[in-house]
Order: C-alpha cells, then structure tokens, then sequence
C-alpha cells in the first residue's frame, strides 16, 4: 500500500532514465535517504524537473511503499538553491563534499532528524556565513563522525588517563584515540597531531571561532578525519569532491 508522504529533502545526486524522467538521491526530513523517481522530469514545461538538483533543498510529495526501492514523486516545491554557493568554486567544492558524505556513508531508508537539521545548517553557513568554507565543513565533518557513532576523544590521553596534554608532541592512534607524549614512544602511533591541529580540533568540539592558519589546518583536518573514517569504514574510500581544485 503506498502511504502519501510530504517532506523537505535535500538533493544529493540525479541521473537520468528513460526518455523523460530522472531517479534522483535525496536526503529527506522524514525518511532519511531515499531513492525517487521523477516522471517527465526532462520535458521542458517540467518545473519540478528543473528544480530537483544537488544542493537544493526541496518540499516533496511522494507515493512511499516500503518494499520498493525507489519511491514516486507527485510533486516538488523549491525551497532553496542556494546561489552564493553556486557561484563559487570553492563553497561548491565543499558543499559537493558535504552531501557525498551523506550519499556514501548514511543507510537508506534510516531517519536522522538531527543529521538532516545539519545539513541544512551547513549549507545555509556555506551560502551565507563569512568564515572560512573549509572550517564550515571541518565543523560539519567533526559533527557527521559523531553522528555516524565514531567519535573521537580530545580530553585525555587514552592510554594514562593524562588531561594536560595540549602542549604536547600528541600522536593519535586510531583504534585507541589520543597519545600523550610519553605513552606515544610505547603505543603504535598511525597519525600525528601537532599543538595547532589539537586545538583546531579542540576548537570544533566546543563550537568555537578559528582565525589562525585556517586553510592550511582545515586542509590538515580533513585528511585526518578522511584517514579517521577509512580505518573504521572498510567502503570509504575517501572524499572526491574535495579534490575539485587544490
């Protein structure tokens, strides 16, 4: 039995099938990730076809049934495209980064209301914030770890229990967590932190400003956490978008 279902969904990846329609990727309020289909998408009086693209957030009204793969859309609002972003190369990249995190990494069909008020912050911050892109997404990625059950802990050293560490050569084991100075020289170390980069991250954990050095610990930032991930999630391979422009 299909169930009428009206949601705002943000739009992760299209593809076109058949002569007129597109299969779209979205990440919805009510549903989590789902798959739709759009028939007569690509006619040219079409008005939900032009709309249903990646990075818009969208309202829907689909026929949902459970057991089908890929769901029908009846109808499609838009509700933000998200210009500023589209005109620049650099929110763009990030942006794109941002919800092939969520295409590749959230399970279809699984509701996250928190997840989904996420990343419609993000990309508003994307759109219209004045800080640095890279630290926006290094905000939303430190986040998405959380969400995802793989948080790591900046607090102590894992191995002594040690607070007042942040002074320190750290280095970061990623089955354990954090090492201090002293219990790195014993313990397998499989990535390095340096006093800017744990504050860096320090600073994304307590939701707080970062000035200094943004691109280079940004960048520095997101390969740890993209190593972070790969360890624990066999299938990640790592993030396309970002490698867009250097």
């Amino acid at each position: 039995m299909n169930k009428i279902v009206k949601t705002k969904a943000v739009v992760l990846k299209k593809i076109n099938y058949g002569d007129t329609s597109i299969i779209a990727s979205l990440y919805s309020e009510e549903l989590g990730r789902i798959s739709a289909i759009l028939k007569g998408a690509r006619k040219s009086k079409s008005k939900p076809g032009l709309i249903i693209d990646p990075i818009n957030i969208v309202e829907i009204v689909l026929y949902n049934k459970s057991n089908r793969e890929i769901q029908l859309i009846s109808s499609a609002d838009l509700l933000s495209n998200y210009l500023n972003i589209k005109e620049d190369i650099e929110k763009l990249k990030y942006a794109y980064a941002t919800i092939e995190l969520i295409q590749n990494l959230t399970i279809e069909g699984e509701k996250d209301l928190r997840l989904f008020k996420g990343l419609v912050k993000i990309l508003e911050l994307f759109n219209t914030s004045k800080e640095f892109t890279g630290v926006i997404f290094c905000r939303f990625f430190f986040f998405f770890i959380k969400e995802l059950g793989y948080q790591f802990s900046l607090k102590k050293c894992t191995v002594c229990g040690r607070e007042d560490i942040s002074k320190e050569d750290l280095g970061f084991n990623f089955e354990t967590g954090l090492l201090c100075s002293n219990c790195k020289k014993n313990n397998i170390s499989t990535a390095e932190i340096n006093q800017e980069l744990f504050n860096f991250f320090t600073c994304l954990s307590n939701n707080k400003k970062i000035s200094n050095n943004v691109k280079n610990l940004s960048s520095k930032a997101v390969y740890f956490m993209e190593s972070y991930l790969k360890y624990h999630i066999n299938t990640f391979t790592g993030l396309k978008s970002i490698k867009l422009i250097d």
